[in-house]
């Protein structure tokens, strides 16, 4: 059996690698500069958004299904920082907590809608199909729009099914 040499680092009595000492003050100089970069790489504005969008989205298809289920027709009223869901009388909607209180829609704004609603509502029917007054059905798909600082986000609600995406 042929005897094996160790490697030269080991024969001086060194071991090649990092030491504990510059480990610990690598991860401390990396931890500072995530304190001060993670602000600037991720806004509070990259996450609002999103989630204000999928929040709207979400309570426009309970006033849908609201009135499908309950046989009467219910709407969701817009305004430039906020949205509410009442029957057609005004009347706030009972369920979830937030549909019949205003939701403030802060700090994303509701920019505009195309084509213009011109009573600031959508109204869904007892077949879920979107009306933009009492008598007249969304003929044309709406588009929402929800600014905060210079990101938009758009929501659509097609005319005759009210799918909303």
């Amino acid at each position: 059996m042929a005897h094996r040499k160790a490697p030269s680092s080991y024969r001086r009595g060194r071991f090649c690698g990092f030491s504990l000492l510059e480990l610990v003050l690598v991860l401390i100089l990396v931890g500072v500069l995530a304190v001060f970069a993670a602000p600037r790489l991720i806004t509070t504005q990259s996450i609002t958004l999103p989630a204000v969008a999928n929040q709207l989205i979400g309570n426009i298809r309970y006033a849908q299904n609201l009135s499908m289920s309950q046989g009467q027709r219910y709407r969701v009223n817009f305004a430039a920082g906020s949205y509410g869901i009442t029957d057609m009388s005004g009347s706030a909607a009972s369920l979830p907590p937030t549909a019949g209180a205003v939701v403030s829609l802060s700090p994303v704004v509701l920019s505009g809608w195309n084509p213009p609603l011109t009573n600031g509502y959508v109204a869904f029917d007892t077949r879920g199909v979107p009306y933009i007054s009492a008598t007249t059905a969304l003929v044309g798909t709406v588009t929402l729009t929800l600014t905060s600082g210079s990101e938009t986000a758009t929501i659509t609600i097609a005319p005759e099914t009210g799918r909303v995406k």
